[in-house]
């Protein structure tokens, strides 16, 4: 049977929900709150409200079980797959949707391994999986010097069939490498080549100063950040507790995800920063709306691919995906 949405908790006075358009087939069947992005903005908490704004959130000596809450159920999608692209769709957009990092969208090839230098929509082209990265050769590269940089032997990226490495190890400048499993947590140096849409005349960019996208003392950490294998943190907590925007910014995905984040909102905030929030029971934010710092957009919950309530956060940095807890404030919960 389908899971039931969890119903919504406190919601603002002046909301009034809007009806979700069901998602696709795959989905399950839940219809989450959706309210205006205008009706909530006057109402908001300030960032720094006390937690007794939220006392419904503050476990009391009752019983509530948390075991493996924030853990993720298997999502097939961390390998690689092949997508059929659509109409709009970029590298960097599809990094966003599929939780990768934007150094492994390079290596996107065609079902017969060509490269890709242009998306048409209909086109079938492979996702490379979560761990992999790409790494596009300078001239001065050599095969250990690339393999000592991301962690791997120079033989991983030999037997590595869509690099097409001649017996004599001799790399073309220009040419792009799969680096399969990678372990490297540093950014590639290569020439960053993904371009910011503009939109309109408002004023979005967040400052930088990221803010928990939780209450203060309603929730853990109940999964941190591996680099390639889990490139987020699962912050465990209540159903129904309140999402905030942990920045100012545009949100540019809203709904349903295919890939295990269930329903989720991805903000952009015009500063190299983009932050996903996943598994909600609930969303109040559409694409385009503009929203600000702290902010309520969603509802905790566990749809998708998720044992327990809990919010999966992701920061990207100038689209490469980094540990939250380098950007959010030191006063971890």
């Amino acid at each position: 049977a389908p899971p039931t949405p969890t119903p919504p908790v406190q919601q603002p006075a002046q909301a009034s929900p809007t009806a979700t358009p069901a998602p696709a087939p795959t989905s399950p069947a839940i219809t989450p709150t959706v309210v205006p992005t205008a009706t909530l903005a006057a109402g908001q908490p300030s960032t720094d409200a006390p937690p007794s704004f939220w006392p419904f959130l503050i476990p009391a000596p009752i019983s509530l079980s948390y075991d493996n809450a924030g853990d993720e159920a298997s999502n097939p999608m961390m390998d690689s797959f092949v997508y059929e692209v659509k109409p709009g769709d970029t590298l960097s957009s599809l990094a966003v949707e599929f939780g990768r990092d934007v150094r492994s969208m390079a290596c996107v090839r065609t079902e017969d391994e060509g490269e890709i230098t242009i998306l048409h929509p209909g086109q079938n082209i492979i996702i490379p999986a979560l761990s992999d990265l790409c790494h596009k050769v300078k001239a001065d590269d050599d095969l250990y010097q690339i393999a000592a940089w991301y962690g791997v032997t120079p033989d991983d990226l030999l037997n590595a069939p869509e690099n097409h490495i001649p017996e004599t190890l001799a790399l073309r400048p220009g040419q792009t490498l799969l680096i399969p499993n990678a372990r490297s947590r540093y950014r590639d140096p290569g020439e960053e080549n993904l371009e910011r849409p503009q939109q309109g005349d408002v004023w979005w960019y967040g400052d930088g100063n990221f803010i928990w996208p939780l209450p203060e003392n309603s929730f853990w950490i109940s999964q941190r950040f591996k680099p390639g294998k889990h490139m987020a943190i699962d912050l465990a907590a209540m159903p129904g507790a309140p999402v905030f925007a942990a920045d100012t910014g545009r949100v540019i995905k809203a709904g349903w995800s295919e890939i295990g984040y269930g329903y989720r909102i991805v903000i952009d905030h015009g500063i190299d920063y983009v932050t996903l929030y996943a598994h909600l029971s609930a969303y109040y934010v559409q694409e385009g709306d503009v929203v600000q710092k702290g902010e309520i957009i969603g509802r905790v919950g566990s749809t998708g691919n998720a044992t327990g309530s809990h919010l999966h956060f992701e920061v990207r940095d100038y689209g490469y995906l980094i540990d939250p807890l380098l950007v959010l404030p030191d006063q971890a919960p």
